[in-house]
């Protein structure tokens, strides 16, 4: 099925003259990596292309070759095919999403299975640590030099997703994709040096704020923090600069649900969640407040005030917790 379902896409992609290619909201490297990878390769191809990212490209990711060339949004409208990668519903591509569909066709790649998934051709591969390692293999059935571009474009995506390989979705072949993507040229300490190890003053000193208000309960399976408006103007920080935050709230021992809610703009929170336990689906929690994501990893905007969205979002979080665990153990 998925192998029929690339050589589609590959042949629309060969008969394609304009293809626009969209990023998620709040772009991670997996999803920057993977409309990067596949712009340099219809570039090649003479494609006319249009990269889009309703938030921009994130400063830790902005060694990405290519990236200089997104786009937040575009009047262009009537291509020949779309092709966004790691969405999971349309509503989290953003001010995109005009430009997305008004093409002729729409294709979803991603390596979740997801409700929201949309578009004329979905590819959902559930087994893949990233939708970096499906766009290698459309890639490779379009006949694709994987140069050392692509190469750092995909293994940035494989990287990012899998933590480092620290967690669950890392299988063999995500250690083999990644050794011939290091062969093609990609290089896993520039990658890793870029990503997690080159930060901007004000995002450490964001950091620090945010573990001060770090907080558990629920017997310290569920951990969350928040950042204020007062803290991102204090601290001259952006909602760019709190990368990675929330994957530093996972070292606490215990924890299995995370969120980081931060106030951007007065009386608008936005809400990052991330579970460790297959049967806590923060996708689902997500898309009742409007937002949405993976089962694993979602999002979502609140209005009103911090302290107001803490209450209602926690809350929330706590009920969601007890009824998936719960719901779990009857089945």
């Amino acid at each position: 099925m998925i192998r029929r379902q690339l050589q589609q896409v590959a042949q629309l992609l060969r008969e394609a003259r304009s293809v626009v290619l969209a990023s998620h909201l709040n772009p991670d490297g997996d999803t920057l990596g993977c409309v990067l990878a596949l712009r340099l390769a219809l570039e090649e191809m003479g494609k006319r292309m249009v990269v889009l990212s309703s938030d921009g490209v994130p400063e830790i990711y902005r060694f990405l070759p290519g990236s200089e060339k997104v786009l937040t949004c575009t009047e262009e409208r009537g291509f020949d095919v779309a092709v966004v990668c790691d969405t999971g519903m349309p509503e989290r591509i953003g001010k995109a999403k005009d430009a997305v569909f008004s093409a002729r066709v729409v294709v979803d790649i991603d390596h979740h299975v997801t409700e929201g998934a949309f578009g004329d051709i979905r590819i959902q591969q559930p087994k893949a640590a990233a939708t970096a390692e499906v766009v290698y293999r459309l890639l490779k059935v379009m006949d694709v030099p994987i140069t050392p571009a692509i190469a750092t474009c995909l293994l940035t995506g494989i990287i990012t997703d899998t933590g480092l390989y620290r967690y669950m979705n890392v299988s063999p072949s995500t250690f083999r994709l990644s050794a011939v993507l290091m062969e093609a040229g990609a290089s896993p300490s520039r990658i890793a040096e870029e990503v997690f190890e080159s930060r901007s003053f004000s995002s450490l000193k964001l950091l620090g704020r945010a573990l001060e208000h770090i907080q558990r309960e629920e017997d310290g399976r569920l951990v969350w923090s928040y950042l204020s408006h007062e803290d991102f103007t204090e601290l001259g920080a952006t909602d760019e600069d709190t990368e990675g935050i929330i994957t530093q709230l996972r070292a606490v021992r215990g924890s299995v649900v995370l969120a980081l809610l931060r106030e951007v703009k007065p009386g608008r929170v936005r809400v990052s969640v991330r579970s460790r336990d297959e049967r806590i689906d923060v996708a689902q929690l997500a898309e009742k407040f409007g937002g949405g994501g993976h089962r694993l990893a979602a999002g979502f905007w609140v209005e009103g005030s911090i302290t107001e969205a803490i209450q209602k979002v926690i809350q929330a979080l706590r009920e969601w917790m007890h009824w998936s665990t719960s719901t779990s153990q009857r089945a």
